[in-house]
């Protein structure tokens, strides 16, 4: 079995050792946990929560997916009174398509971020 590594320019370099996404060759896309790289950690929520999603399915198409082929996505947000705002953020960027989901409260997230993200999708046929 060979994994594939997925990459963009679209989305933050990873800060270590492991790849933006991983496809396996069944057409799975899975999602490096991404933080919202590009706006300031003073930002709101919901900011950050539109470009952790940004990057999220930038990464899911450069593995040959698109948001309606994301199955699950993990939220962690280190305030869960943030849901709501983040939750709206998401509502917007899946629209009708609803994947799984979990939203986790963390003690922390790397550079002082309130909001990060990873997902599962499927590379759509054909590519």
């Amino acid at each position: 079995m060979f994994l594939e590594s997925a990459a963009t320019a679209a989305a933050p370099e990873p800060f270590g050792h492991y790849a933006q996404a991983t496809v396996t060759p069944d057409g799975i896309v899975w999602v490096s946990a991404q933080l919202p790289v590009g706006v300031s950690a003073d930002s709101s929520a919901a900011e950050q929560a539109r470009r952790v999603l940004s990057n999220v399915l930038s990464i899911v198409a450069a593995g040959g997916g698109r948001a309606d082929s994301v199955a699950k996505v993990n939220l962690y947000l280190t305030d869960i009174s943030d849901w709501a705002s983040v939750d709206a953020v998401f509502a917007a960027a899946f629209g009708d398509h609803r994947p799984a989901r979990a939203v986790l409260q963390v003690a922390g997230l790397h550079h002082g971020f309130r909001v990060a993200a990873d997902a599962v999708a499927w590379r759509v046929h054909g590519r």
